[in-house]
Formats: C-alpha cells, structure tokens, sequence
C-alpha cells in the first residue's frame, strides 16, 4: 500500500469520526435557538412557527443526514438526549420526526407537488428514482407542512393542542 492511499484511509476515517461525534453533538447540544433571533437561550415554553421552522432547518436536517445520507439505524439516531430546559414540544415534534423519517416513503404525488412548489414540473423522476438529495428535500418540505398545521391547530383551538400525542411521537 502506497503512503497516499494509507493517509488517504486515515483521512477517510478521521472524517467519519468528525461526523459521528458531530451528530452525537447535534443532540446533545441545545436545540435550535428560536424566538426573537437575538441568541436568546430559552426556547419557547409554548408551539410557535418560528421556532418550529428553527427546529426544522436544524434538527429536521441532522435527522436527514443520519437516516439517509449516513444510514444510521433508527436506534442510533434516537439515541441523542436532549437539554434539561427543552420544552416538551420541541422534543415530541423531533421524536416524532425521527420515527417519520424512518416509516415514510415517497410519493409520486409527493414528488409533483414538489415540482410544482418549484414552478418546474418537467421530466420529473418517479419517487422511486429520487437522489437521496432529492429525498431529503421533499422530506424536510414535509417537516415544514407539518409546522403550518400544528400552528393552524394552535390558532383555532389553543395552545394545549399544539402538543403532540405519545402515538405522533411514535410511542415515546
């Protein structure tokens, strides 16, 4: 073995441990920061849209990357803890994202919306053929879905039906 291809592999591997420590980082560092955008550290007590779009830029997209573009097994990616002051909401919603990621196939109904969400319908693939890219993004799309109607269920009904059930966040 040359040494090119000996630092080659130690580089490989250097790069995944970066990677797994990051991820394991990821839950265990404070969830995304939200409410007013001025670094404040209190997460609201209480669903609000922002802060569930925060959630979804950030947790929803380290959640993709380990279910589809490391692979990790879902025991894995529901290892992370979460901080002490994390308010109830924002851990049912990304347990539940977790346990989604890993049930939810795409659709080829799925797929146009999104095109049409782009404004480009053309030689759209079917959702069988997606690039794990093309996967995700549809993916995290959903997430966002997800947060306008839990605020449509907030604005009609109150704030105690923004807290999802233990069955959304898949029984934990």
């Amino acid at each position: 073995m040359s040494r090119f291809a000996a630092r080659a592999g130690n580089r490989y591997r250097a790069v995944r441990n970066t990677c797994l420590l990051f991820l394991t980082c990821m839950f265990a560092a404070p969830l995304a920061q939200a409410g007013s955008g001025r670094g404040h550290d209190r997460q609201p007590e209480q669903f609000n849209l922002a802060a569930c779009y925060q959630l979804v830029h950030h947790e929803g997209r380290m959640i993709a990357w380990a279910r589809w573009e490391e692979n990790f097994p879902l025991e894995k990616t529901r290892a992370g803890e979460f901080r002490e002051d994390t308010p109830a909401w924002m851990i049912d919603l990304v347990r539940a994202w977790i346990a989604d990621a890993y049930r939810w196939q795409a659709t080829d109904e799925q797929v146009l919306q999104w095109a049409e969400e782009l404004g480009n319908i053309d030689d759209l693939p079917s959702a069988t053929q997606l690039t794990k890219h093309e996967t995700i993004a549809i993916w995290m799309r959903r997430l966002a879905r997800h947060c306008d109607s839990r605020q449509a269920q907030a604005s009609a009904a109150g704030p105690e039906v923004a807290r999802l059930t233990p069955e959304e966040a898949g029984g934990n």
